[in-house]
């Protein structure tokens, strides 16, 4: 819950990043009229009389910015990428076209708010291409806004062109045109045909100058943007804000752009963009808790900003990308945040070796240092306020005073013999069906003996537990809910009234799940506390590590080569790790999506999505035509290993992550 909004924010900007970039799928890399100069200078870096950056003319608060610096460099440079060869493959044109093409369904994540598409985008963009995100918080018919701004130097005619294409599409459809003039320049606005039920008030700006398109859902954005270009600049503009200034700045001292415009950079602030992507997704349905505000009140606000580069076909790497969390502490004390945010604490410790029971069909392992005990009990006033009542420590207490339940002193027994370093592991087993992608975490302790007395007590007063004698030695507790039941987790988050309140329906976050403490194995000297989605899972790795098995995934070439790799690009002391393989980790959600039966998958993912964007009585949304897509085995050997890491800064978090080519 702690991250939620950070990685709402994430995924996002992780699709308005694939939409911009995989539009080089289709387009051949963007040249000039003929006869008309390319302008290439690298965006907000032109010398005075010349091009002012879209950075330069943005307002200060601007709550999130993807921008291209050089639209034609960075196709060129698509073009030399193995997921640009997956994207020209004859087996996924069927998908490119429905997703990507001139009526797919993605384009329509800018296209319908602006009316340039981001296709239109690489047919007049010349030089740098900004989107931004606005926030207009005080206005609640229309608290945020989307805008574009192209550099068409060169491609003048080819936008007008496009922009008689907006038009006459936009009419088609219904909706009026006014031009208004300002700063010497048209305005085109127009107002969309009113749907049934629409409440707000939604506009299609658009105006043409002799170096810009720019485009926004709102006429006030326009014309100030153009009354900034025409003073020069904004005064309080994006490119003076201190934050952003501070976000740049790390980013740019680790990060070597080898062919400059081969680079696509983003800037977000996180909170601000968790409330405009409530408002596109309007998920916010007269929640009892108000996320973002709770973890507002709760010092996530620590979080000013983040943002990144990500450089496109450099040296071995298909996409590299260098970024940086930027949270200031706000106490002196070592836990440098206040409240919930404390849990914010990720040490920094060498580079770690795979453990070697780790199977060798693991699609993904994610390492992480993490001050757990603190982590805990930082926790207490988030979940008071979430509750408006002092329940944390009567919870606890009760835990361990209650006759009727496992009596387990937490703060003695339990939280002191946690380690601060855990793994966790995805994998896939196949035939692909909706239980196929399994979960498994192992957390390393330092009493085996008194964590196994935490974990029986609680097993003891479990209605629906069994003990799995599968692996002599280890206890493997396996919990199945019955039907009807949905257990200790419906109560726990009926009470939280998180997203909306949880009806009698509401399905448990897992039906079945093991946990089991396994005790050092042959050669070994760490004990595990593990927690599987699947028995099955559990089974499995507890059998590695009593066995003390050394041919696992650290042992397969790939994953030594991609280590390795790792390594060169700056990781020494981190706080978390992960590497991902894409063919095995990317196989079930595709084929699930392609049958249409992903919403039906049994993962944790699955359950939280549902939980958060089911209404009934809603249409359901449709998918960008999946019954094109090929089948996984014909796209698989375009997809490549990736990794990342995490190191914790004074100032906040570096962020780094590489898929190779």
């Amino acid at each position: 819950m702690t991250f939620r909004a950070e990685s709402d924010v994430r995924n996002h900007f992780l699709l308005s990043l694939f939409v911009l970039a995989s539009g080089c799928f289709l387009t051949s890399p963007v040249t000039a009229d003929e006869g008309a100069p390319a302008p290439r200078e690298v965006a907000g870096n032109a010398g005075a009389g010349g091009y002012l950056s879209a950075i330069k003319i943005m307002p200060a608060d601007a709550a999130g910015v993807v921008m291209v610096p050089d639209m034609p460099g960075l196709c060129e440079a698509w073009q030399k990428t193995t997921l640009h060869a997956l994207g020209n493959d004859a087996s996924m044109q069927p998908l490119m076209e429905a997703s990507l093409g001139a009526e797919g369904g993605l384009w329509s994540q800018v296209g319908d708010k602006v009316g340039v598409r981001p296709k239109d985008l690489y047919e007049i963009g010349s030089g740098e291409v900004v989107l931004a995100w606005l926030p207009f918080e005080n206005d609640r018919r229309q608290p945020s806004c989307l805008c574009v701004v192209a550099d068409i130097r060169g491609k003048v005619d080819a936008a007008s062109n496009v922009l008689d294409r907006i038009d006459a599409d936009l009419k088609k459809n219904g909706a009026t045109r006014a031009d208004v003039d300002h700063r010497g320049q048209v305005v085109r606005v127009y107002q969309p045909k009113t749907r049934p039920g629409q409440l707000k008030i939604e506009e299609v700006v658009i105006a043409l100058t002799g170096e810009r398109v720019i485009a926004a859902d709102r006429q006030s954005v326009v014309t100030e943007l153009l009354d900034a270009i025409s003073d020069g600049g904004r005064e309080s503009s994006l490119a003076k804000d201190e934050v952003y200034q501070s976000v740049i700045k790390q980013v740019a001292e680790r990060t070597e752009i080898q062919t400059p415009g081969t680079n696509l950079d983003w800037f977000v602030r996180p909170l601000a963009m968790g409330r405009i992507i409530r408002d596109v997704a309007k998920v916010d349905r007269g929640n009892k808790v108000k996320i973002l505000n709770l973890l507002e009140d709760q010092g996530f606000d620590a979080i000013k900003a983040m943002g990144g580069t990500v450089i496109v076909a450099q040296e071995d790497f298909d996409l590299l990308h260098r970024g940086y969390i930027y949270a200031p502490p706000v106490t002196n004390k070592p836990d440098r945040y206040r409240l919930a945010a404390r849990i914010l604490q990720f040490p920094n410790g060498d580079l770690y070796n795979l453990p070697g029971w780790i199977p060798a069909s693991t699609a993904s392992v994610t390492q992480v240092n993490w001050k757990l005990e603190s982590a805990f009990w930082a926790i207490e006033s988030l979940v008071d306020e979430a509750f408006n009542d002092q329940i944390f420590r009567p919870t606890i207490d009760g835990i361990r005073e209650d006759e009727e339940g496992p009596q387990i002193d937490i703060a003695k027994n339990v939280l002191p013999n946690l380690g601060e370093h855990l793994v966790l592991l995805t994998d896939n087993t196949s035939p692909v069906t909706v239980d196929s992608e399994r979960v498994l975490v192992a957390i390393e302790i330092r009493d085996e003996e008194a964590i196994r007395a935490a974990v029986e007590k609680a097993m003891e007063v479990e209605p629906d537990v069994t003990l799995v004698e599968s692996v002599p030695g280890v206890d493997i507790w396996k919990v199945q809910r019955g039907d009807g039941d949905d257990g200790v987790d419906q109560e726990f988050f009926d009470d939280f009234q998180f997203e909306e309140a949880i009806d009698e329906e509401q399905t448990p976050l897992l039906n079945t799940w093991a946990i089991a403490v396994v005790g050092k194995g042959k050669g070994g000297n760490q004990p595990y506390l593990v927690f599987a989605s699947h028995d099955t899972f559990l089974i499995e790795v507890a059998n590695r590590i009593q066995a003390g098995a050394t041919d696992g995934l650290a042992s397969l070439p790939e994953i030594k080569s991609l280590l390795a790799k790792t390594q060169s690009v700056g990781a020494d002391q981190v706080a978390i790790q992960r590497i991902v393989r894409l063919r095995e980790s990317l196989r079930t959600k595709y084929e699930l999506q392609r049958r249409g039966e992903l919403k039906q998958n049994d993962s944790v993912l699955s359950t939280l999505i549902r939980r958060m964007m089911d209404k009934k009585g809603e249409q359901e949304i449709e998918r960008p035509n999946v019954e094109k897509w090929p089948a996984f085995d014909e796209v698989q050997e375009f997809l490549r290993n990736a990794s990342s890491f995490v190191e914790t800064t004074d100032g906040g978090w570096n962020l780094n992550s590489f898929i190779l080519h």
